[in-house]
Parts: C-alpha cells; structure tokens; sequence
C-alpha cells in the first residue's frame, strides 16, 4: 500500500475511533448516573445529538467512498473499509438507544415503584453493555490476530451475559406487574427503556462481529 493509502486509512480507522468513544462516553455517563442512585442526574447527560452525529457519520462514508475511487484497496483492506460502512449505522442505533433510555427511563421511575429493585438490575445490565462495547471499540485498532480474536470472545461473553440479566429483569418485572396491577403501566416503561439498554450490547457484538471479520476473515466462531 502506498503511503498515501496508508494515511487515508489511518484518517478514517482514526475517525471511526472518535465516533464510537463519543457513543461510549454517554454509556458511561448512563452508568455513573445509575451507580449513584440519582436517575434524575440522567437529565444532564448531554445527548447525542442526530444532526451532529449524521453530519459525522456522512463525513466518514464520505471518506470510504473516496478511497474506493481512487484506491484499489487489497482484500483485507477492502473488508476493513465495508466493515467500517456498516459500522456507521451500528454506532448510530446505538446512540439513538442511548437517547431514548435518558429521556424514558426517569419518566417511567415514578414514586411509586420500587426504584432499589429496579436499580439493582439495571447497573449490572449496564455494565455488561459498556464492557462490550468499550471491547469493541478495542478491536477498531488491532491487528494481531491472537489478540484480535481474545478481544471478540470477551465482548462475546459480555453480550451473553447482558441477554441473561434482561431475561432476569424481564421476568421479575412482569413478576411485579402481576403483584400490583396498579403500577403495571410504569413496570412496562421500565422494561421497555432497560430493553434499550440491553441493545447497547447487542449493537456492540454487531461491531466486534465485523471487525473480526475484516481483520481475520474467515468464519467468525465465538469459541
């Protein structure tokens, strides 16, 4: 690869590094605010804003398409390139996830339920999605295959261990419901706004998935 090449690659790895530790700081302001007991500090938790973040996501697939114009990237460099185009869109839902959890769920926590109950799966929950996700932004810049493929399984354990915490939550919520039918609206909205925190995570395989992929090739396996 020319020097050039090289540059231009580093400038959109480098880019899509920016964005994905700008999705990744509002995960881990969601959690500071849930470990201190205080949902309401949600509220100050600056949101991702669409039309920045679109700007954004349109200046990186601008720069892909460039590439592929006037470049003819080698085949490992041509999976990192689609890999990052559709990379774009998963950093995207997750920020859109993110903004829907900061606005539903100190709504949805209303004085009557139980918010300990609550807040004692929701930080866990949390934490498995900021821990696959920061997992997956790891895997944006290596490129030793051993390491490369270590990284995918801790993020696919973090994955798994987010899908097992949600079916727990799930099931003592509609537990809750069925106990006071009175709060099953509020039970409902809470369920639904942690169910946008358990696709942080599954957003976050989708990521590992690709570069995985685009870094080793082959067929993905999570063992």
């Amino acid at each position: 690869m020319l020097p050039t090449e090289e540059a231009k690659l580093e400038l959109i790895q480098n880019e899509m590094i920016a964005l994905g530790q700008v999705v990744l700081a509002s995960n881990q302001q969601i959690l500071a605010a849930l470990e201190e007991c205080q949902p309401c500090k949600l509220d100050d938790i600056s949101k991702i804003k669409k039309q920045e973040r679109y700007k954004k996501i349109d200046e990186i697939d601008d720069l892909i398409i460039k590439f592929f114009a006037l470049y003819t990237p080698e085949a490992k460099d041509l999976r990192l390139l689609i890999a990052f185009l559709k990379m774009t869109n998963e950093f995207d839902r997750i920020a859109n996830s993110c903004n829907s959890f900061i606005r539903d769920f100190p709504l949805a926590l209303s004085d009557e339920v139980d918010k300990d109950f609550i807040l004692e799966y929701a930080i866990p929950l949390q934490k498995t999605s900021v821990a696959a996700l920061t997992g997956a932004l790891n895997l944006i810049a290596l490129d030793d295959k051993d390491r490369v493929h270590e990284e995918f399984k801790k993020v696919v354990v973090e994955e798994a261990k987010n899908d097992d915490l949600y079916q727990i939550i799930e099931k003592n919520l509609l537990t809750k419901i069925n106990d006071n039918i009175t709060l099953s609206q509020d039970y409902q909205d809470i369920m639904q706004a942690l169910r946008r925190l358990e696709k942080v995570a599954d957003r976050a395989l989708s990521i590992a998935s690709l570069m995985h992929y685009a870094k080793l090739g082959g067929v993905i396996t999570k063992t």
